[in-house]
């Protein structure tokens, strides 16, 4: 993971340009990568269409979170794009084992449903952010384990937690940052 240095709080247009910049670096990072690279594993274990995959599944599950802040429920579709629940052994709070957890269930999807995924996944969370008002950007919350599915939520009492705008960054333009710089790099650009 790349170190980005400190940031203070994005108004909602700041942060809009962001995510849109740095989005567009990271599809052009995909763009210069032949199809046969995009499936050869080259980013540790990884190929770029697992990178792919990745990103998607990460901007679909804050996606279903971030609707959920709205009154909607979330759910394994919502937030996964499927029925399927991970197991009760993996702790969902954690980066760390939703990653593992998204590569296993997605390692089987073919690039075009990749794609596709990711597309809808980048779509639905452009449109959640854009709907949240500047005063909501600061918002602090928190995740918790709902069942098989981290939920985010205002935190406790005690519980720590973080404002939206820094969720919102760790899943868009930083994230698109570090997979664009190891996508670049694997591919020796």
């Amino acid at each position: 993971m790349t170190d980005h240095p400190a940031e203070s709080a994005p108004n909602h247009a700041g942060l809009l340009a962001r995510v849109r910049d740095a989005y567009a670096d990271y599809t052009a990072a995909i763009d210069a990568v032949s199809e046969d690279e995009l499936t050869t594993p080259a980013i540790a274990s990884w190929s770029v269409r697992d990178v792919m995959a990745h990103v998607g599944a990460d901007e679909q599950w804050l996606a279903g979170q971030l609707e959920a802040q709205a009154g909607i429920p979330p759910t394994a579709l919502s937030c996964y794009g499927s029925e399927e629940y991970a197991t009760a052994s993996v702790d969902l709070t954690t980066q760390d084992a939703r990653n593992a957890w998204q590569y296993e269930r997605l390692r089987g999807l073919t690039l075009d449903e990749v794609r596709d995924m990711a597309a809808t996944g980048h779509a639905r969370l452009m449109a959640a952010i854009e709907s949240f008002p500047d005063e909501q950007l600061a918002e602090t919350l928190t995740i918790a384990q709902l069942e098989t599915m981290g939920h985010i939520r205002k935190p406790a009492a005690g519980e720590q937690g973080w404002p939206l705008w820094e969720w919102l960054r760790g899943v868009t333009y930083h994230h698109y940052a570090d997979h664009a710089a190891a996508i670049r790099a694997a591919a020796g650009r």
